[in-house]
């Protein structure tokens, strides 16, 4: 039944419900009909399409109906008039209450039919119908008469029992809409809105002529205005007719066939295509600005609540034609709304601190709210100032019209954001209704006559002054209103406005429900018209308002963002008439986003958790954590130690979860998370106690130990695995054999596979093998000669090395960094391990052969009595080289030459005791250069070549058979120091002794001949690592040598020169011992092979004759090296197993050429040598020696 409200301003007792708008969903059309126009039916303007969207049906439990919607998961916006005829104490404690949120909410219908008596255990809570656990209505609501309990400050919110975690909810706009620049004849204000609730339907003509039927629908129209009552009434009656200054959004009902003669354009805007109108049980509904037809924002936006409407004509029945609809502004109520909303939005604070220090939290800002900000764009926010509530009078716009069909006497408009009075929109006539005679006067007007009888009794008001309907509702309890005289214009009003109710008459939308099956079809029952502020325990605690004053100090209490000095945890309400009694519900949302660690080390139970960003949660094994909506991860870090009760799915979408404590949740949902059982690097299960689904983003990080020992996963649902394992070695973990793991375990079994895992380097593998119940993973290693390049002989070598040597204690060490290492660096640290100074020791031993036979070849080219005979020559300065290589520097074979000359005059001679037949020398030089390194294809800086140097001292005695015969006794010491590549080192010391000779024989045949016995010293340096660890690896070995040569030349008197070709043989071997080097690590056990050589070689030389001031000497000789050493050299691990792996030696040339050239100058008893010799074309050991001597004859 409805309520009629006359000038006597009588309160109406029966409430409505509807709350916000919804934030998620946008109308892609117009919306249908509450009421529809005329050209639609009520079953056309069903909203199922709508779905689950936020906007709820409320029931009483003794029989009242509204609508709302859902502003976060536990609140609901609606209309204080559904509530308050009753103290909020009295719900939940008297009077049960439901929401339900289905576009069919017939399960409320059981509801109260259960509450009533009317049946039992009908009712059945579905997964979106909730219980209501505490009402809140506004106080203003019915703190003055003329309010009527709904006309201001009718703003009320329920508080559900349990959440309602996975409903939409509506953005709320919290400033008033910007006034129209304009308003037009068309679009009026220009703002389109759309209206939806569960009330009553019908048709523009009836009004609310169809019962409700628990089924949501919905219309479209255009915001009329915001205005007063005050100020509609000033325009259309000439007086205010009461005191109702708050401004309240405000739309007509206007026909589409223009043929009404109720419809006189309220409002100035054209009727749309779809348009309709509110009726009872719509209350409390939101009044959607959408965003299809608005350009002031990209989202839904809910502007204000419904509280009821108005009919301007005794014949006219509500929510018909030309009634209208009045809202209740959210901008007047944000104060109220914020605080009283039970639902807190709260995060940690920056830094580490434990979730039970007050210090640590601070509120955030609602997302639901919403504010037009200084460049006009709505964004997420909070007024600057406190809301005005009923006192609030500002803004207005809009025009409010008295404006039928055709042109009318008293037609006109006036715009409230002005003030002034504008012109009508509609001339075109209209059809005038037949006058219809009555007991009392017939009052006319330009769209026809109203009959009416008598004017302080109209006929169609019920005796109680309820209107009537073609429907009633259900008489649940006796109705104690009283009836009310109803004022109508007199037949002398101006033109038109005569017959129109003085002041109007204003419905509540809220209703009674139907019962089709029951009869008698009674009213509901009204309440009484005392207003119930008396009883509102809230009243008291709230702060007076102060309209216009900033903002006070925030707190957890006034929902403002930024207050601090609590611990979030729920509080579920206490209700009770007794204000010391009674405690508000308190629900939290945390968020965990800025850096650092919240640990929770007690029992705490919120209804939503969101971690992301850097934040990170520890929940110690102590503590005990309860969600009871969700719990989302969208970052960071959660370790869970101790408990996680979700109970709606944990989501985790990125961001790491880890622990050794249990996770509860229906569903845990790795997206593109991680999940570390334990903590990454220690071992440990984590329990997920419901269902595991890993997508294919999702990683799953294990930490193995020994063989066996690993972190797992145990779920005791069903697990549905994918995404990538991430495999990591730990303490314990061995690589000798392979080890097997049980990763994960499920007691409801394990469906699908993992997409892949990881190895733990490019040589230790893994494997995953599937059971009904587990996933069990396995790490063996592979050959290393799979991650080598295959071309490089020294990556080969050490590559079977360390597959014969796995398991080996002794080279345990290089397992630890290689089997680990990728294969870049395996492949990089073998070539940094090639043991190149081995190829420079044997270099360097080929290289003093060929220097002692040099040395001696000199003496034999210009030996002869009458130049050498009965003198010690001192040939360079001997004893300087030894120092100055002890001493640490080399010369260069240029300054050797030129300081041979320069020392001339420190050269010694002894006399006495020498046969003329006979001579002693000393001699010394300098050697210097290259020889061909080892293999090695990653060389880093070398080129290829190693470089040495030193010097040679030699001492000798020669007897002269004859002028040009003579045999010799030699002794030869040398000392060379080579850099091999990859900073490596070799050093070499020779002592050998030497019999030689020569005779010239017929024909100047000369006939020459040498044998060379002593011992050869290498000493070698490799500077290696094993990972960052250094080694430096020595080893310190002396071999047998042994030379021989014979030559044999022809001499050919040429002028003053003599020319002798001729040929020569020689043969050499060095007998190298194996040898291990010393250092650790990769310290190999060298195997050497010996160097044996036979060389043949052909060549001629040039000379001057014996006897001349100035002699000169060059040789030139063909050597080629009959033949084939060894190209490698066997080596393992000191103390490795299995066979020796090849390692390649430098390619030995077998052909290449030696010159020499020398000088003698005599100076009366005084001789000067200088000569020099080098290889030609050998890349092996390319040499040169410069030496020089000086002689004194006696």
């Amino acid at each position: 039944m409805t309520k009629n409200f006359g000038q006597s301003k009588r309160s109406v007792l029966l409430r409505t419900a509807a709350a916000g708008a919804i934030a998620t969903i946008a109308l892609a059309t117009p919306a249908q009909a509450i009421v529809p126009n005329d050209n639609y039916t009520p079953a056309q303007i069903l909203d199922e399409a709508g779905g689950v969207n936020g906007v709820g049906m409320f029931a009483r439990g003794d029989g009242f109906v509204c609508s709302g919607t859902l502003i976060n998961p536990r609140t609901v916006l609606f209309a204080a008039h559904c509530v308050n005829d009753r103290p909020e104490s009295d719900y939940g404690t008297v009077v049960n209450t439901a929401w339900s949120f289905d576009f069919n909410a017939s399960q409320l219908r059981n509801f109260i039919r259960d509450e009533l008596g009317i049946s039992s255990g009908t009712f059945q809570q579905s997964v979106n119908t909730f219980l209501v656990n505490q009402i809140f209505w506004n106080a203003q609501s019915n703190q003055r008469p003329d309010s009527q309990g709904f006309l201001e400050g009718d703003i009320a919110l329920a508080s559900l029992a349990t959440p309602a975690g996975k409903i939409p909810t509506w953005a709320l706009l919290f400033s008033p809409l910007p006034t129209p620049a304009s308003i037009s004849d068309k679009d009026g204000t220009g703002y389109h809105v759309n209206i939806t609730g569960y009330g009553r339907t019908g048709s523009g003509t009836t009004g609310a002529s169809v019962g409700i039927d628990y089924r949501r629908r919905a219309a479209e129209n255009m915001l009329g205005s915001l205005s007063s009552f005050d100020k509609r009434n000033e325009f259309l009656f000439g007086g205010a007719f009461g005191d109702l200054p708050q401004v309240l959004y405000r739309l007509d009902f206007d026909d589409p066939n223009k043929t009404n003669p109720f419809d006189f354009n309220l409002y100035k805007d054209e009727p749309r295509v779809r348009e309709g109108t509110t009726a009872g049980g719509d209350s409390g509904g939101p009044l959607i600005l959408d965003a299809a037809n608005n350009s002031l924002s990209t989202e839904n936006l809910q502007i204000g609540v419904l509280s009821g409407g108005s009919r301007f004509f005794g014949a006219q029945v509500f929510s018909s034609y030309g009634t209208e609809s009045f809202y209740q502004p959210l901008f007047l109520f944000s104060d109220y709304i914020a605080a009283t909303n039970p639902y807190r939005y709260v995060s940690a604070k920056t830094g580490n601190g434990a979730w039970e220090d007050a210090t640590h939290w601070q509120t955030d800002l609602d997302p639901a709210y919403r504010i037009i900000n200084a460049d006009g764009k709505v964004v997420n926010g909070f007024p600057d100032k406190q809301s005005d509530g009923r006192f609030g009078t500002a803004p207005t716009f809009g025009e409010v019209c008295f404006d039928p069909e055709g042109n009318n006497p008293g037609d006109g408009c006036f715009n409230f954001a002005t003030g002034k009075e504008t012109p009508p929109s509609r001339p075109a006539p209209a059809p005038t209704p037949t006058p219809a005679a009555t007991a009392g006067s017939n009052l006319t007007s330009g769209i026809g006559i109203v009959e009416f009888g008598n004017a302080s009794q109209v006929s169609d008001l019920a005796a109680d002054g309820n209107a009537e309907s073609s429907d009633v509702v259900a008489q649940v309890a006796p109705s104690t209103a009283v009836a009310a005289p109803v004022d109508v214009a007199s037949a002398s009003s101006p033109g038109a406005r005569a017959g129109m109710i003085m002041g109007a008459e204003h419905q509540a939308h809220g209703n009674g429900v139907e019962f089709a099956i029951e009869a008698p079809h009674n009213g509901v029952e009204t309440a009484d018209e005392e207003a119930q502020a008396a009883t509102g325990v809230e009243l008291a605690k709230e702060e007076s308002q102060a309209p216009g004053d900033p903002l006070p100090t925030p707190t957890l209490a006034n929902g403002l963002p930024g207050a601090t000095g609590f611990v979030p945890n729920n509080v579920n309400p206490v209700v009770s008439a007794n204000p010391a009694a009674r405690v508000n519900g308190r629900y939290f949302e945390v968020t965990l986003s800025n850096a650092g660690t919240t640990t929770l080390s007690s029992n705490v139970t919120i209804d939503r958790l969101n971690v992301g960003g850097t934040a990170g949660l520890v929940i110690n094994s102590n503590g005990k954590l309860s969600t009871l909506i969700d719990t989302n991860q969208t970052g960071g870090r959660v370790a869970v130690n101790g408990s996680l009760t979700s109970t709606g799915d944990y989501s985790l979408f990125s961001g790491l979860l880890s622990g050794t404590g249990t996770v509860k949740a229906p569903f845990l949902t790795s997206i593109a998370g991680g999940i570390a059982p334990g903590t990454m690097g220690t071992i440990g299960t984590l329990n997920v106690d419901g269902n595991l689904i890993l997508s294919s983003g999702s990683t799953l990080f294990v930490d193995v130990g020994t063989s066996g020992s690993s972190d797992r996963v145990a779920v005791t649902g069903v697990a549905n695995v994918g995404g990538n394992v991430a495999v990591a070695n730990v303490a314990g973990f061995q690589t000798a054999t392979p080890s097997t793991y049980r990763i994960l375990t499920a007691n409801g079994g394990v469906t699908s596979t993992f997409s892949g895992v990881s190895n733990l380097s490019a040589i230790l593998l893994s494997n995953l093998t599937y059971s009904a119940n587990a996933v069990d993973l396995t790490v063996r290693a592979q050959s290393y000669q799979n991650v080598i390049d295959q071309l490089n002989p020294v990556q080969v070598s050490y590559a079977a090395l360390m597959d014969r040597n796995r398991g080996n204690t002794a080279v345990a060490g290089l397992f630890s960094f290689l089997d680990f290492a990728n294969a870049g660096t395996i492949q990089s640290t073998f070539d940094s391990w090639a043991p190149n100074t081995e190829s420079t020791a044997q270099a360097m031993g080929r290289g003093l052969l060929s220097n002692v036979a040099g040395f001696h070849q000199n003496r034999n080219s210009f030996a002869d009595r009458s130049s050498n005979g009965g003198t010690i020559a001192v040939i360079g300065q001997p004893l300087q080289l030894a120092a100055a290589s002890l001493g640490g520097f080399a010369m260069n074979g240029a300054s050797a030459v030129g300081d041979a000359a320069a020392f001339a005059d420190d050269t010694e001679v002894r006399t006495g005791g020498v046969n003329e037949d006979m001579a002693i020398y000393l001699a010394g030089g300098f050697v210097n250069g290259d020889t061909q390194s080892m293999p090695v294809r990653n060389p880093g800086a070398a080129d290829g070549e190693d470089e040495f140097d030193g010097f040679f001292i030699a001492a000798g005695l020669e007897y002269y058979l004859d002028e040009s015969s003579f045999i010799g006794l030699s002794g030869y010491y040398s000392d060379v120091d080579a850099t091999a590549s990859l900073g490596n080192t070799a050093q070499s010391k020779a002592i050998m002794g030497s019999i030689y000779g020569q005779s010239k024989t017929f024909a100047d045949l000369v006939l020459d001949a040498r044998v060379t016995l002593g011992t050869y010293n290498v000493k070698t340096l490799r500077n290696v690592a094993v990972g960052a660890q250094a080694f430096n690896l020595t080893t310190d070995d002396d071999s047998l040598v042994f030379a021989s040569e014979v030559g044999l030349s022809k001499e050919l008197n040429v002028l003053d020169a003599i020319i002798a070709p001729g040929i020569r043989g020689r043969a050499a071997k060095i007998n190298f011992s194996n040898v291990n080097e010393q250092g650790g690590g990769p310290a190999l056990a060298i195997i050497r092979p010996d160097y044996n050589s036979v060389q043949g070689l052909a060549g001629v030389e040039f000379k001057s004759k014996p006897g001349g001031a100035l002699q000169l000497r060059a040789t030139m000789h063909y050597v080629h090296e009959f033949m084939d050493n060894p190209n490698s050299f066997g080596a393992n691990f000191v103390g490795g197993n299995g066979l020796a792996a090849p390692f390649r030696l430098a390619a030995q040339d077998r052909n290449w050429g030696e010159v020499g050239v020398g000088l003698r100058y005599n100076m009366g008893n005084v001789s000067l040598d200088l000569s020099a010799d080098s290889t030609i074309g050998r890349s092996d050991v390319s040499s040169q020696v410069y030496s020089g001597a000086i002689s004194f004859r006696f």
